[in-house]
């Protein structure tokens, strides 16, 4: 469905989770984001209820190699330690390009050690059928830098205007680099300005230019072509 005040706009695909979020509030970070995989054929709502499940989120779409990614999927059932069966719904399912399946399981470093989670993921990973995972993985803030994520949302901010022209330009200008170079450099030799910038950061993560310096990708990032192997 089309904007009436923009008839480029359209509607992003709802969220395929099996399982709402309680509604947000003022102390939480719950919310929904829309995002693109390869999978979908436009932006698809996804959930997050957390910070840090949104970190997270935004990695997942950042990265090449994920074709998928199901927020809420069907809960599996596990046998708790008291003997009890139990549901257990999964934050993401990803797929990747090479068909894995990856269930994940995002949650504060203190709460796994306070509530022994891990010895409970270890039973959930145990009656995980493999028709629904090949893999269970639990993410914590200790699994990643905050760089890494803030990197993450500002591709996805980026993304969500394409500029072919820009970036068909950043890519003839990689052609000529022989060294590390500032995107600074880049952008000036452009003429572009903040446009260079910004197709220069899609660049990184499209695998045509490679991030020298660590950390947040600034203007003063330098930069190198990445080396197809």
């Amino acid at each position: 469905m089309s904007h009436p005040f923009n008839p480029s706009f359209t509607h992003p695909l709802p969220s395929k989770a099996t399982r709402k979020p309680p509604a947000r509030s003022r102390a939480s970070s719950r919310g929904l984001l829309p995002g693109q995989t390869p999978h979908d054929p436009r932006p698809r709502l996804r959930y997050f209820e957390s910070k840090r499940e949104q970190d997270v989120l935004y990695q997942l779409l950042a990265r090449p190699d994920v074709v998928d990614i199901w927020d809420q999927p069907p809960p599996v059932e596990y046998r708790a330690a008291e003997g009890r069966r139990k549901p257990h719904t999964f934050d993401f399912l990803i797929t990747l390009a090479d068909g894995r399946r990856i269930a994940i399981a995002v949650k504060p470093a203190a709460i796994v050690e306070r509530h022994g989670f891990r010895e409970t993921l270890k039973r959930i990973r145990a009656a995980t059928p493999l028709n629904f995972a090949d893999e269970v993985v639990l993410i914590t803030e200790q699994r990643y830098c905050p760089s890494a994520a803030r990197n993450a949302q500002k591709l996805h901010d980026f993304r969500r205007t394409p500029d072919p022209e820009a970036d068909r330009i950043i890519a003839e200008l990689t052609r000529d680099m022989s060294g590390p170079t500032p995107i600074a450099d880049l952008v000036r030799r452009s003429g572009l300005g903040g446009r260079a910038f910004r197709a220069a950061f899609r660049a990184i993560f499209a695998g045509i230019l490679r991030a020298v310096d660590s950390g947040d990708i600034l203007p003063s990032t330098r930069i190198t072509p990445e080396v197809v192997q």
